[in-house]
């Protein structure tokens, strides 16, 4: 595609139009996907793109919220600190202490290890880049699924500026954002930026008497800007969050458990629960990173290091519900201590932009992580008691890797390679007694290690002979590192490494830009093969299984749209088809094979329009819609009726006026405008009904948010 890459800059609005009567054009999206600045366009990849700007005007603070936007992209939530992300129906439904994501977090190109660590408010945000399917080659570490590769804002340089952002709303919603930056000498610059979110629950628990789902987060960012010298440029940050939030609110759905009313009074009220205990999660993450640039003839240098801490406790009951007996005891509980510490260090060289035809990256990556998880289930109103699990991991992993490409008339031929190796070092050591849901009968106290090396490479052909238009084909492959299974029932089955996961990509794409730049149409297609999928079940006795899935193959296609009809005027479309199943699964004495995955929807697809225009001299006033649609999804891989999450459609609206001069906006806006009563997580828990000798269908339900809506004042300095 013959476009000017705009090195250094980043684009001002991801889906917009310029200014100008006469020749408005979708504005240029610069990503840093392939580790350095590019044009979205220009890049053999599956990006989804978005900026601050389109963020805010969006509603989109949150995780869940850029999945709602990204196709292919599906994600639900075990409670607030285990969230979920699945990109092509590959994630991962576990969070012991040997486990990592299948889809990775990249903030400021420092790997965030722990999920928990990483589903908080987003805020003074440059860009949220969503790469699709594996990325083994420049990410490396366990993006068999896809990476989101977070950039923060940068301290300004130039001039200062500041911001400060009120959101007021239903629920007592009330979140202040303030933002400062600005020249500190004339090499020096520096930031500061603040979030403090709150708001009521939306569950109410008439067992206690309190709300919960609430909403209770404070953050802080800092950092510093350096020009150390004419060819050195120094960027530190730093950032610290709270969370002190109550739990998440689970709300029976279908038959009471045991039959019996008096043990679940609002089953099937869908803003009420009834349980012993009003749960609660607790989580504090920091974290810096220091990263320099050097140009020197060869390329840049550049070096990322990074340290971040990560501790979070929460309790939840499974089952809400109280005993006959009337003791504040449950039917079934998780509650979880889990500490984190981390160190990365990636050193890479990135030839300069130039007349020669050759474009190439090569690095070396180190890490190095430290977990300790407590896990206790408790099943003592059922009779049982309290099962600890108490697990400790260390994993060292180190990669080399590199990407040349080599640019031949209207041709770009693309090779990359990643070698890596990771160790693991893993206790468990286990007390009390829960027969139920994990099938611990007696104690016992496991040390293990294992070691994985792997290779994943990366090859591509793209033509660019057409103007504004890229057409590519491509392979990659992915890595996932094995683990260990943190909630074992017995010694041999925790001694017993899960076998790492592999994926291999096949990826047929178009970008393309028509119409005078009024038009942008991005198609791909892709097939790809899994090896030994890492899984986290619970069989039909109600006991937690987490074992390799033999080989699952997810193909399908991703279409996105954005026309500029006219001036201001934005219409924007995405859709994905999604055909993603196990080939060959067996657990215990069931066949999953031919199985849909979990958490994989067939149809999910988005609308959005905005409109854009003058009140006169006195600013400018803007319209928006979005409608967010996504189709069924199974929880489970038996793809029981019981684990199906019903599709939902969610609609969202905003309408905002800016000031002439830019300095200040009011917008009011609406999320889930028709009130849609949807799951973000369902536990099946008919088993319970089952040991009274009833056939009764009742499930666990985590729900989506209701209607909100609110106010948003804005000041720009």
């Amino acid at each position: 595609m013959k476009r000017s890459i705009l090195g250094g800059a980043v684009a001002a609005v991801a889906l917009s139009a310029t200014a100008g009567a006469d020749n408005f054009a979708i504005e240029e999206v610069v990503v840093t996907a392939q580790k350095r600045a590019e044009s979205l366009q220009d890049v053999p990849i599956a990006i989804t793109a978005f900026n601050s700007q389109m963020m805010a005007e969006a509603g989109i603070d949150g995780i869940d919220n850029v999945a709602q936007f990204t196709p292919g992209f599906a994600m639900t939530s075990y409670n607030k600190s285990t969230p979920q992300p699945y990109i092509r129906g590959i994630g991962t439904n576990t969070s012991g202490a040997g486990d990592d994501a299948s889809v990775a977090m990249f903030i400021d190109d420092v790997y965030i290890s722990r999920a928990g660590a990483y589903d908080s408010n987003l805020f003074d945000l440059e860009r949220v880049e969503v790469l699709r399917g594996p990325q083994g080659t420049l990410y490396g570490k366990n993006v068999v699924g896809g990476a989101l590769n977070i950039t923060t804002r940068k301290p300004n340089m130039q001039e200062f500026e500041g911001r400060l952002r009120v959101d007021l709303g239903n629920y007592n919603k009330r979140d202040f954002q303030a933002y400062f930056s600005g020249p500190l000498t004339d090499s020096l610059a520096g930031k500061i930026s603040l979030a403090d979110a709150k708001r009521d629950g939306y569950i109410e628990n008439t067992h206690t008497g309190n709300d919960v789902q609430d909403e209770d987060s404070q953050a802080v960012r800092a950092g510093l800007l350096w020009d150390a010298a004419s060819n050195i440029t120094v960027n530190w940050g730093v950032d610290a969050s709270k969370v002190r939030e109550s739990g998440v609110g689970r709300v029976l759905n279908g038959d009471p458990i045991f039959g019996i009313s008096a043990t679940s009074p609002n089953i099937n009220d869908r803003d009420k629960t009834f349980s012993p205990h009003d749960g609660f999660t607790d989580r504090d993450v920091a974290g810096t990173s220091l990263k320099v640039d050097w140009e020197t003839d060869y390329g840049t240098v550049t070096s990322v290091t990074g340290y971040r801490t990560s501790d979070y406790q929460f309790y939840d009951d499974l089952v809400p519900a109280v005993d006959l007996s009337g003791r504040n005891l449950s039917y079934a509980s998780n509650y979880t201590d889990e500490n984190e510490k981390q160190f990365s260090q990636e050193v890479r060289l990135v030839n300069p932009l130039s007349d020669s035809p050759w474009e190439w990256t090569v690095g070396l990556y180190y890490f190095h992580d430290d977990i300790d998880r407590l896990e206790q289930w408790g099943t003592e109103a059922l009779g049982g008691g309290t099962a600890d699990f108490d697990a400790t991991n260390t994993t060292e992993s180190k990669a080399v890797f590199g990407q040349l490409s080599y640019n031949l008339n209207d041709w770009r031929f693309t090779a990359g390679g990643r070698y890596t190796n990771e160790r693991k070092d893993f206790t468990l050591d286990t007390s009390g007694y829960e027969p139920y849901f994990t099938a611990m009968y007696s104690p016992f106290s496991v040390d293990a290690d294992k070691s994985w090396d792997n290779f994943s490479g990366k090859f591509s052909i793209d033509y660019m002979g057409i103007e504004n238009v890229l057409i590519y084909a491509s392979m990659s492959e992915g890595f996932k590192s094995g683990s260990f299974n943190s909630l074992a029932p017995a010694t041999d089955v925790a001694v017993q490494a899960l076998d790492p996961e592999l994926a291999r990509q096949y990826e047929l794409g178009l970008k393309s830009q028509w119409w005078d730049d009024r038009v942008r149409f991005n198609a791909v297609a892709f097939n790809i093969d899994y090896q030994d999928l890492q899984s986290f079940l619970t069989d039909s006795s109600g006991q937690i299984i987490v074992e390799n899935a033999g080989k699952a193959t997810s193909q399908g296609i991703e279409l996105e749209l954005t026309v500029l009809p006219l001036e201001g005027l934005e219409l924007n479309a995405t859709y994905s088809y999604l055909d993603a199943t196990y080939d060959e699964y067996v657990s215990g004495g069931a066949d999953y094979s031919g199985n849909r995955l979990t958490r994989a929807p067939k149809n999910t697809y988005t609308l959005s329009g905005s409109y854009t225009f003058a009140i006169g001299e006195s600013g400018d006033l803007s319209l928006r819609l979005d409608y967010l649609n996504q189709g069924d999804i199974f929880r489970t891989a038996d793809n029981d009726d019981n684990s199906k999450i019903d599709g939902y459609g969610l609609l969202n609206a905003r309408v905002g006026f800016t000031s002439y001069d830019g300095s200040w906006e009011v917008a009011l806006w609406g999320k889930n405008l028709t009130d849609k009563e949807y799951a973000v997580f369902r536990n099946d828990f008919s088993v319970l009904n089952s040991f009274y000798s009833n056939d009764g269908v009742t499930t666990s339900d985590i729900l989506g948010a209701p209607r909100t809506y609110g106010l948003t004042l804005t000041y720009n300095m």
